[in-house]
């Protein structure tokens, strides 16, 4: 479904992200359990989006972005309102070869922009 959520607020989001820390995390973590931030109110609220593991695809986890309902954000939490399941993005993660997240968040920001 298409978005009309500005990259930039995204991008904030993204570089909030502790990269390392969600790929090591999303291999050992049930689908559809958030990966980042945890799970509160003030985090929802400050964060704006949430990164929720997704299905494995040929053995690779997949992370979603999706929007928070309580976000600070207008656009993003108008986006959350009508659908909090929405996929904003999505990607997999080859934790072998991309530790440290760089590779996954390219290609999340890449899908973020085709939904556009």
């Amino acid at each position: 479904m298409p978005h009309d959520i500005s990259f930039k607020t995204v991008q904030t989001f993204f570089n909030k992200v502790q990269w390392e820390k969600v790929v090591q995390k999303a291999p050992n973590t049930p689908r559809g359990q958030r990966l980042f931030p945890s799970r509160t109110p003030k985090n929802d609220k400050n964060y704006n989006f949430r990164i929720d593991k997704g299905s494995d695809v040929n053995g690779k986890p997949e992370l979603i972005i999706q929007a928070n309902k309580n976000a600070t954000d207008k656009k993003v939490r108008d986006s959350a309102q009508k659908n909090s399941h929405d996929i904003l993005a999505k990607a997999t993660v080859d934790t072998k070869i991309d530790a440290n997240g760089e590779r996954v968040r390219v290609e999340l920001e890449k899908d973020f922009k085709e939904r556009r």
